[in-house]
């Protein structure tokens, strides 16, 4: 049931319908019938494995409480007669069976994770590495089932466990509220991540009926139709021209005009379908993590990765890069350059270990070929390469008389990070690290400003006619104008809110048959297909 198809519209009524009529102690159980009957729409067997996720890190989680708990109360018992050292002691002990109890439990998700989702990725990668010494392997293909949603289901899991480990939340105690959190349906495909300090306590409160929620969620699903079906699902026939097997035929302007569409495909593609999520979820009265900001108003690489997939960020914020900063070997190396080096060179080992070890996980997460694992390296590489030449910069627009708050210069530092960024899309959406290798080159020893300006009309055989071409334009040109509106400042739902009635309708009719007119449709057109549904 994919979130931009009818049936999942008319899905989402009838569940805010019953959501609504329902008493609100019941709303939960509401939700988690939904969840489930949205899940095992995609197949009886996928279910298994969410049931299973979620009964093992319910009991873990209960498990580590346990043993919290006890301590506590072995404590208590002791009364005043107990020393300070004592009670420090018996901490350290439950805290020692504590984290075992934790590691074992991340281990086992990220196995099964790992398992599912990798394993035809290893076989092949290993007949790419005999393929180098002329050994024919042949390693089998493996029929796996993935569930749907594995890797958003799993990290909440994951993020539930380690806070609960860490004592920042107390085990749920209501097997079904926690089954609800992990298999909540608007989020289950797209995202965004969520932590269950916030949403999972969210999904438990109840939830009076107010217009202004529906009537938001609402536009919000309209907005993100439209970026998805008018803009995505078009300029993808660019993306999927250029970005073929016959690469070999395209200049290096259409091969930057294909990653100039892939860049809005998937940004619209993914953004779209959190839009919708977050939309459904506000309809019921809910607030879901914001996941997109506006990327590509992004000056630096690293303002990008805080403005694109933001839920996924913070996630490695708080699990993978503050530990891997403050881990015993990070802050010994740290300490070993400092003494040798300077406290500059000292202080500048954990800003790079960490995003090096972040961006090369985050490159597996998206797909463990050598095509993820590179461009993951290349982020990271970028990332840390600022950290560590910002005395540089600044002494070289010092030098220049640069002046870096003025406009001209952010727009310098916007063009910048998006040229970086189109090396990372060539990297990963090429058909191999070759043919990547040979279309960014094209792109610097065969380009022809006059192609994208459409002076001899090939623009035109690119996957879109003309009528299509000027359709796209206009949409993204939509996209942009309320892009910039967003980054000024303004709430677009908040201000049409304010404006007459019959303007407000008119703007909402226009979206509304913009969808309906000019969405992608037809035989060929899956509307499953969500870019990041594969994650």
């Amino acid at each position: 049931m994919a979130l931009n198809s009818l049936s999942f519209l008319l899905f989402l009524a009838v569940v805010l319908l019953v959501y609504y009529i329902v008493p609100k102690k019941y709303q939960w159980a509401v939700l988690l019938v939904a969840s489930y009957g949205f899940y095992l729409a995609s197949g009886l067997a996928q279910v298994i494995y969410i049931i299973a996720t979620t009964l093992f890190t319910f009991g873990m989680s209960h498990w580590m409480q346990r043993i919290r708990n006890n301590n506590l109360k072995e404590i208590a018992s002791r009364g005043e007669d107990i020393t300070k050292e004592e009670k420090l002691a018996m901490k350290k002990v439950s805290a020692k069976k504590i984290h075992r109890i934790q590691v074992l439990a991340v281990l086992v998700n990220l196995g099964v994770l790992a398992y599912i989702k990798f394993l035809n990725g290893v076989l092949s990668n290993f007949d790419d590495l005999f393929a180098l010494f002329k050994w024919d392997a042949s390693m089998p293909f493996i029929n796996v089932l993935v569930p749907l949603g594995l890797s958003y289901y799993t990290f909440n899991s994951i993020g539930y466990l380690i806070d609960v480990g860490r004592g920042k939340l107390e085990a749920e105690r209501h097997i079904g509220k926690f089954a609800l959190f992990v298999s909540f349906f608007p989020s289950i495909v797209q995202g965004p991540l969520m932590r269950y300090g916030d949403v999972g306590m969210q999904l438990q409160q109840p939830h009076e009926f107010k217009y202004e929620n529906v009537k938001y969620g609402a536009q919000l699903i309209l907005w993100g139709l439209f970026k998805k079906m008018v803009i995505a699902d078009r300029v993808a026939a660019i993306s999927a021209t250029v970005f073929s097997a016959n690469f070999m035929e395209f200049s290096g302007s259409q091969v930057f005009f294909g990653v100039l569409a892939y860049s809005f495909q998937i940004y619209c593609d993914f953004s779209g379908g959190t839009d919708i999520t977050r939309g459904a979820a506000q309809m019921m009265g809910l607030d879901l993590p914001l996941n997109f900001e506006r990327p590509f108003f992004a000056i630096s690489m690293a303002d990008f990765w805080r403005r694109w997939h933001m839920s996924l960020g913070a996630w490695m914020r708080e699990y993978v890069f503050y530990p891997i900063m403050l881990c015993k070997p990070v802050t010994a190396l740290s300490k070993t350059f400092r003494k040798k080096y300077g406290a500059y060179w000292g202080k500048l080992v954990p800003s790079v270990a960490a995003p090096m070890v972040v961006f090369f996980l985050i490159g597996i997460w998206h797909g463990l070929t050598w095509q993820y694992i590179l461009n993951g390296l290349y982020n990271a590489f970028l990332i840390s390469a600022s950290v560590a030449l910002t005395p540089v910069y600044k002494k070289m627009t010092d030098g220049l008389r640069i002046n870096t708050e003025a406009f001209s210069f952010r727009i310098f530092q916007m063009l910048r990070t998006f040229c970086l960024l189109c090396v990372s899309r060539i990297i990963v959406r090429a058909p191999s690290l070759g043919a990547a290798k040979v279309m960014l080159l094209s792109v610097f020893t065969d380009f022809d400003m006059g192609f994208l300006l459409g002076v001899n009309d090939e623009i035109y055989n690119m996957g879109l006619n003309q009528q299509e071409m000027t359709l796209v334009v206009a949409a993204i040109a939509v996209l942009v104008v309320v892009s910039i509106l967003q980054e000024s400042g303004m709430k677009i739902r908040e201000t049409l809110a304010k404006q007459n009635i019959v303007f407000r309708w008119f703007m909402i009719l226009l979206l509304i048959a913009a969808i309906l007119v000019f969405g992608k449709y037809g035989a060929n057109y899956d509307a499953s297909a969500f870019i990041y549904g594969n994650f």
